[in-house]
């Protein structure tokens, strides 16, 4: 926890910044490194990043403030965290010198890869490769063998070589950090009420804590949460840990022309005797119930640009989802979910109509080392079909351009088994649209 999401971010944005300490040997007209060194830069750099906000979902938890304004105000560790390793490598392209920027996103992908609740052998190999490469490299560019800037290589940077190993022999270090204890600390801090005494009545609050645990441990049945409904009122069950959530239509509604395409298509390939066939409007299309919400195995909520929270100006968007296809991952926009019959009185269908991202820009990622996946929005016209047991989870997609042309990059949700372990407060809007 500390050495990502705080020590690290306390070397590289000074740098960046040109407010590092300079040796009286060395001259910052030298840093040319040192992009964000101008104010007006820099100030723009932060409020991109405070606009940033409503493109990240949710349940990511804690949002970056605009650091221009706020990073010397108590910032905290999962903020640095979302901001670099998030939006760092496309808020940061095209500023950042090409040197720099691809040594940094060899960071953030090697970042990306080992916090992650589980890790193939392939994906350590690859960030403890990216690791080093990094760490060699950052030596060779900032450093640069003099001794003036030996104070550069801190302790976080040669740290970064031992990693790999360490997740080898005591598995994904996500388990074992500190975002759990962090967490408990910061609760048994808000129900302190004897200040004259602290640590004494910090103490008996987690004895209390202990026993009450222990006690639900042993009768289960004295938990009142444990009395409550599993799923959701209104929910429907769709099985595999994938549940509709509601607001949902009670009648059929007509669909547009292009999602009535989409939709027929789908109908045709996959189910050629479907009664939703007969199910049309005035105008020829097809009606549907739609459905606001999807709530995944992993607990995240997918929302639909149909769902009322989704319109909000401010509402964080939770719309941008990745799904897999025959082996192929795709990135898109959902805008309704319903249901189908494939057949007269058999089992509905879970559906999703997606309109669809463009495949990333090559170039672009491979330079990055898979850090910046930078897509095109195919609108409309891309509308498609799909299966809602083939979406694996909730992506942010936040705009930047790359040769002057819009474009989206994505990132993923950092340690998607944070939130269960307890690593940050989630955001409740996804409970709001429950009320």
């Amino acid at each position: 926890m500390h050495l990502l999401s705080l020590n690290l971010p306390d070397l590289l944005i000074p740098l960046w910044r040109g407010t590092f300490e300079c040796s009286t040997d060395d001259s910052k007209a030298t840093w040319d490194w040192a992009c964000l060194a101008k104010s007006d830069v820099w100030k723009a750099h932060g409020e991109r990043v405070a606009a940033a906000v409503v493109d990240i979902p949710g349940v990511f938890g804690r949002p970056p403030r605009n650091p221009a304004e706020k990073i010397n105000s108590g910032y905290k560790a999962w903020e640095f965290h979302l901001y670099l390793w998030g939006l760092g490598p496309g808020l940061l392209h095209g500023i950042l010198p090409d040197a720099y920027w691809c040594n940094f996103c060899k960071l953030a992908r090697a970042v990306r890869l080992i916090t992650q609740h589980s890790i193939t052998r392939e994906e350590l190999k690859t960030a403890n490769n990216l690791f080093i490469e990094f760490t060699h490299e950052f030596e060779e560019l900032y450093y640069r063998r003099k001794i003036e800037r030996i104070h550069f290589v801190r302790q976080s940077v040669h740290a970064l070589i031992h990693y790999g190993r360490e997740v080898e022999t005591k598995g994904p270090l996500i388990c074992a950090s500190q975002w759990t204890m962090e967490r408990t600390i910061g609760n048994l801090t808000e129900e302190m009420r004897q200040h004259s005494n602290c640590f004494a009545n910090l103490t008996q609050r987690a004895i209390r804590r202990a026993r009450v645990n222990a006690l639900k441990a042993i009768i289960p049945d004295i938990d009142p949460d444990a009395k409550k409904p599993t799923n959701p009122r209104g929910s429907c069950d769709l099985g595999n840990g994938y549940l509709l959530l509601s607001h949902h239509e009670r009648t059929r509604h007509e669909t547009t022309a292009l999602e009535s395409t989409a939709i027929l298509a789908w109908i045709h390939e996959n189910a050629p005797d479907s009664p939703e066939l007969s199910s049309r409007g005035r105008d020829g299309c097809l009606k549907v119930r739609r459905w606001a919400r999807l709530q995944l195995p992993n607990g995240q909520k997918a929302r639909s640009i149909w769902c009322v929270r989704e319109q909000h100006p401010n509402a964080r968007k939770s719309r941008n989802v990745k799904f897999t296809i025959n082996g192929n991952i795709t990135l898109g926009v959902v805008h309704y979910f319903f249901q189908i019959h494939p057949c007269t009185n058999t089992q509905p269908i879970a559906v999703a109509l997606v309109s669809l991202y463009s495949s990333p820009h090559l170039p672009t990622l491979l330079a990055s080392s898979g850090a910046l996946y930078s897509c095109k929005y195919l609108g409309e016209t891309s509308l498609t079909v799909i299966p809602v047991f083939a979406i694996d989870q909730i992506v942010s997609m936040n705009p930047h351009k790359i040769d002057g042309d819009d474009r989206y990059f994505m990132f993923e949700q950092p340690g998607n088994d944070v939130t269960n372990l307890g690593g940050f407060m989630v955001s409740g809007e996804d409970d709001e649209d429950d009320e």
